[in-house]
């Protein structure tokens, strides 16, 4: 059974400094030369949660741009992977700057790949330690919370995990207050600038305890959530660059 993929697209050309509103637009440009129809998919309002999401890794001033890129949809991933290999890679254009591929990192500290039935095994853990390696901020209503609450940290995974995956987990979202507890954070503000508004965000380390309370299978739900966060990214704009997280020692 096939799951999510993470890979780094590596390109090189003039340095750029580019908006993560740039970057997100050049990738579904790219997308586009290879397969329009999955271009226009991926960019469709009606789409609701996205089934991918991007951050730039490494300096891109020097020349040298790596775009990590992670895929929750095997179907979305293989026809991609398809044309990106069929042509040996595709360009990424940033304005008048021209980048050629160079490299795709399958491995990696932001790369890999699993499958749902081992996302689904989790771990025997009740304590569980998240960095943060982007700016990360959660919508609520008509304001931004740059905090890591648990149940809104937990929560977006679970709706992005019972969405993309035919294993759907024993967890009920209004549960996650009563067996997720906070226990310690290490976080800094840090404002994340998309190139139309400046969005103010968080970074640093975040611990989480599975509380008592918890049932064995709401237990290993949360861990199994945590370990797929790699993939699906946290909070908003993950398809911009915001809430890039993984587990941390």
């Amino acid at each position: 059974m096939t799951g999510p993929y993470a890979l780094v697209l590596r390109f090189q050309g003039e340095p750029v400094l580019p908006t993560p509103v740039q970057v997100h637009a050049a990738f579904l440009a790219l997308v586009k030369r290879g397969d329009p129809a999955l271009a226009t998919a991926l960019h469709s309002p009606r789409l609701g949660l996205r089934p991918f999401t991007l951050a730039l890794v490494g300096n891109p001033t020097t020349g040298r741009l790596g775009l990590r890129l992670s895929v929750l949809d095997p179907e979305v991933f293989r026809r991609f992977w398809d044309r990106w290999n069929a042509r040996g890679g595709l360009p990424l254009v940033l304005g008048r700057k021209r980048l050629r591929p160079t490299a795709a990192d399958e491995t990696g500290p932001w790369a890999g790949r699993s499958d749902w039935a081992t996302l689904a095994r989790g771990k025997g853990d009740t304590l569980v330690k998240l960095a943060w390696c982007t700016p990360t901020v959660f919508r609520q209503g008509d304001v931004d919370l740059p905090l890591p609450v648990p149940k809104l940290v937990f929560g977006g995974l679970l709706d992005r995990w019972n969405r993309f995956s035919p294993l759907p987990l024993s967890l009920e979202a209004p549960r996650l207050e009563r067996v997720v507890g906070l226990a310690f954070h290490r976080l800094r503000s840090r404002i994340f600038r998309d190139g139309r508004s400046a969005i103010p965000g968080f970074v640093g380390v975040s611990e989480y305890r599975i509380l008592r309370s918890a049932t064995l299978d709401e237990q290993r739900a949360v861990q199994v959530l945590a370990e797929f966060a790699r993939f699906a990214g946290v909070g908003r704009k993950t398809t911009h660059g915001m809430g890039l997280v993984r587990l941390s020692p």
